[in-house]
Parts: C-alpha cells; sequence; structure tokens
C-alpha cells in the first residue's frame, strides 16, 4: 500500500503545477493539510462514520421507523467521529418508501452521489446470536433490530442494534 495521501480521479486534464482536486471529505481535509493519519485511519473512517451516524439515529429517532430510509452523510470534521461529536457531520434525508428496492427507484436517491457517504436505514426483526437449537422444527427467537448499511467510496459497513439489548450493537464490515 502506497504511502502518503491518496487522492480522487480527476477527469480533466491539468499541468504539473495544478493542485490535484479532491472528490471526497477525506481528501478535502489532506488538501487543506490535515494529515490523513490523524483520522485514526482512512480505513476506519467508515466505520467511524457508521458508527457516529448510527448513534445520532439512537438519540433521535429511536426504533420507530417504519420501511426504509435513505440518507446522505458529509464528514465535516473526521476527527469528530471518533468522539461523538454531534457537528462531525452533515446528515441530510433523501427518501423513503416500504422497502430497500422502492427507496433506490425513487428519483431522490440519485442525490446520493452528491454525498460523501449513503446510509439506508431499516427496522426489521432479526434472529440474534442464540445458543444452539435444542430440538428440531425450533427456531432461534427474533428480535427487533435497527439495520444501517452505509456506502463510503467503495467500502460498505452495517451495523445492527436491537431493540431490547439497545447498548449490545453488531458492527460488520462487508467490505
Amino acid at each position: 500500500m502506497a504511502k502518503g495521501p491518496v487522492v480522487g480521479k480527476s477527469t480533466t486534464s491539468r499541468t504539473p503545477t495544478d493542485p490535484i482536486p479532491c472528490e471526497r471529505a477525506v481528501c478535502r481535509f489532506v488538501a487543506q493539510g490535515v494529515s490523513r493519519q490523524s483520522v485514526s485511519d482512512a480505513a476506519d473512517l467508515p466505520v467511524l462514520l457508521v458508527r457516529w451516524f448510527e448513534g445520532r439515529l439512537h438519540e433521535s429517532v429511536g426504533f420507530c421507523l417504519r420501511g426504509c430510509r435513505l440518507y446522505g452523510l458529509e464528514v465535516i470534521d473526521p476527527q469528530g467521529l471518533e468522539g461523538g461529536d454531534p457537528m462531525a457531520a452533515r446528515v441530510s434525508f433523501l427518501a423513503e418508501a416500504d422497502d430497500r428496492q422502492a427507496v433506490v427507484l425513487q428519483p431522490a436517491a440519485r442525490e446520493a452521489r452528491a454525498f460523501d457517504a449513503a446510509a439506508m436505514v431499516t427496522v426489521e426483526w432479526r434472529s440474534g446470536v442464540t445458543a444452539p437449537l435444542a430440538r428440531p422444527g425450533e427456531f432461534a427467537p427474533r428480535r427487533r433490530a435497527r439495520v444501517v448499511d452505509l456506502l463510503y467510496d467503495d467500502v460498505a459497513v452495517t451495523v445492527i442494534r436491537f431493540e431490547n439489548d439497545a447498548d449490545f450493537i453488531v458492527l460488520a464490515s462487508a467490505s
């Protein structure tokens, strides 16, 4: 892996003395002189962002969601994400529908490309981590859970928080 800041791709021609344009929030901070290493690590930014966003949802909306919602996120202060600073990122509601496919098909969903990250939020019934089933035909107990899927660049991260044990959070990196 190369050392130093990685910047966004440019589609325009430029001379070697022109500054390299940045397409993402981390790149904008690198261009302003903030080292990427100070964000814990660039690979950790999607994880920090999804944990920050899920925390904001838990404080405000809780588990009272129906269907599926799409949000756009813009990173303002990457260092503030780890500490849970409410001003570390900006959240914009984009679309809502009954299911994931219906949200993606809405015209407002195209606006997600303009943000640093996109997050899809649903509340659904999930089976939790349980002991092995004792007898054939027995089903694992299901619990109500808020699922947050976040896509930042090419990295997808999922956070699941169960309603009956809100302090227990499952974090899974999908890529």
